[in-house]
């Protein structure tokens, strides 16, 4: 699927890259296309598995799952509390 990506550039940078596409025989498109796939290839991140290697750490915490879950949950019972009292309200506690 295509999208539309818009930026600003400067017009030297376009007149370079009107004067490389021609040169090259390509279109402006695919030229950016494979500009962006090198540089990203170039810094090491293009299969799917780098994705899973560099998000799998911020899974891992120093606390239980059931202590994040009560400090969540304790913390939310405060703001709701502190937002919802009044005079006659009945809070279970």
């Amino acid at each position: 699927m295509q999208k539309i990506f818009s930026t600003r550039l400067e017009e030297s940078t376009i007149d370079e890259l009107t004067r490389v596409t021609r040169r090259l025989g390509v279109s402006k498109r695919q030229f950016l296309e494979e500009a962006i796939h090198a540089k990203a290839k170039a810094l090491g991140g293009t299969s799917a598995e780098d994705v899973w290697t560099e998000t799998l750490g911020a899974w891992q915490r120093t606390e239980s799952a059931g202590a994040t879950v009560r400090r969540a949950r304790e913390s939310f019972e405060r703001g709701f509390a502190r937002h919802h009292r009044s005079r006659r309200a009945r809070v279970r506690r």
